[in-house]
C-alpha cells in the first residue's frame, strides 16, 4: 500500500484536491465547487470535500483511503486562528479520514507553493487582492483581503471602480482630463454619465463584471490617458503598502524576504509589476520579487508533508 499525502485549495467558488507521494510524486488531481463557510452553508461545503475525496478514491489503486499520512487545507473563509480546528476536523469527517489534518488560509497554500518554502511573502491581485507572510514556525501576518466593500486596495476592481468614479469627476472638471468617461459608457453600454446610478446601484452588478474594466482603464494608460496613469500609479503604492505591511509586522524574524506574486492583475501586466517593483523599493527596500514556483494545491500538499516529518 503506497502512502500519500494531500493539500487542498479552496476557494469561494472552486477548489482542487492534489495528492502526492511522500515523495512530491503527483498521484491525483481533482476540482469541484467552493469551500468557503463564510459563503456557502457547511453541509454544502462537507458534501463538496466528500465529493473530492469519492473522486479521488475512485480513480485507482493509487490513492487507497487507509493510505494517507496527513493532509492540509487552505480556504478562504479559514481566517482565524480559531476556525482552522474546526476545518480540519470538517476536512477529515467528510473525507473518512483518521490521519492528522490541519488547515489554513487559501493564501498561506499559495504562498508555500508559489515560493516553494513555507517561509516567505505572497500579494495576490486579481478581482481581489491580499498580502500574506509566513514565517517557518507558522507564524502568518496578512493584510488586504476585506473583499471589494471594506478593501481590496489596488486590485482590478478598485482600478475599475476608482476610474468610473473619477471618469464623473473628470467630467465636472474636478479630475484629471481623460478619455476614460467616454471608455466607461461603451463598457457598460449607456449613453451618458448620469445612466451610470441605475446600473451601479439598480442591477446589483457583480464585481467580477466591474473588475474587467480595469482592462480597458489599463489600455487607455497604455495610450498615455493621464486619469489611466494616475490610478494605476496609484494601485502599485496600495499594493506595496499591503506587502509591506505584512512584512513590517513579522517584526524582522523573516529570514527569506522574497516575495511571490499572484492572481491575473499581476500576472498579466508587466507594467504594474514593475511599478510594484519601484513603489517597494521606496517604502521597503530588500524585497526580492521572484516568479511563482507552484500552484496552491502543490503548497499544500508540501505542508502536510511537514506534519508527517514533525
Amino acid at each position: 500500500m503506497r502512502k500519500w499525502v494531500f493539500g487542498i485549495d479552496g476557494g469561494g467558488t472552486s477548489s482542487r484536491l492534489r495528492i502526492e507521494s511522500l515523495e512530491g510524486e503527483l498521484l491525483y488531481r481533482g476540482s469541484a465547487g467552493g469551500t468557503n463557510l463564510t459563503s456557502s452553508p457547511r453541509e454544502v461545503v462537507k458534501a463538496t470535500i466528500a465529493s473530492l475525496f469519492e473522486e479521488a478514491y475512485a480513480s485507482g489503486p493509487e490513492v487507497e483511503r487507509g493510505a494517507c499520512l496527513a493532509g492540509f487545507a487552505g480556504s478562504a473563509g479559514v481566517d482565524k486562528d480559531s476556525s482552522r480546528a474546526p476545518f480540519a476536523a470538517l476536512v477529515k469527517e467528510a473525507a473518512g479520514l483518521d490521519c492528522p489534518v490541519a488547515a489554513g488560509n487559501d493564501a498561506e497554500v499559495a504562498l508555500v507553493g508559489a515560493l516553494g518554502a513555507t517561509e516567505g511573502l505572497l500579494l495576490i491581485a486579481g478581482t481581489g487582492s491580499i498580502a500574506y507572510g509566513r514565517l517557518r514556525d507558522g507564524t502568518n501576518v496578512r493584510a488586504g483581503g476585506w473583499g471589494h466593500i471594506l478593501g481590496d486596495e489596488g486590485s482590478a476592481y478598485w482600478i475599475a471602480l476608482s476610474a468610473v468614479c473619477r471618469s464623473i469627476r473628470s467630467s465636472e472638471g474636478r479630475d484629471l482630463p481623460s478619455a476614460l468617461p467616454a471608455e466607461a459608457l461603451k463598457f457598460f453600454g449607456v449613453e451618458e454619465l448620469l445612466d451610470l446610478i441605475p446600473v451601479f446601484y439598480g442591477r446589483r452588478l457583480d464585481k467580477a463584471e466591474v473588475a474587467r474594466f480595469a482592462r480597458k482603464v489599463g489600455e487607455a494608460r497604455d495610450r498615455g490617458d493621464e486619469l489611466a496613469l494616475d490610478i494605476f500609479a496609484g494601485a502599485a503604492k496600495e499594493l506595496a503598502g499591503l506587502a509591506a505591511s505584512v512584512d513590517r509586522r513579522l517584526g524582522g524574524r523573516l529570514a527569506d524576504r522574497r516575495l511571490a506574486l499572484r492572481g491575473g492583475l499581476l500576472e498579466n501586466d508587466p507594467v504594474i509589476r514593475a511599478s510594484l517593483g519601484r513603489a517597494l523599493d521606496r517604502i521597503d527596500p530588500g524585497i526580492t520579487i521572484v516568479a511563482a514556483a507552484a500552484d496552491a494545491a502543490t503548497g499544500a500538499c508540501a505542508l502536510a508533508r511537514s506534519l508527517v516529518q514533525s
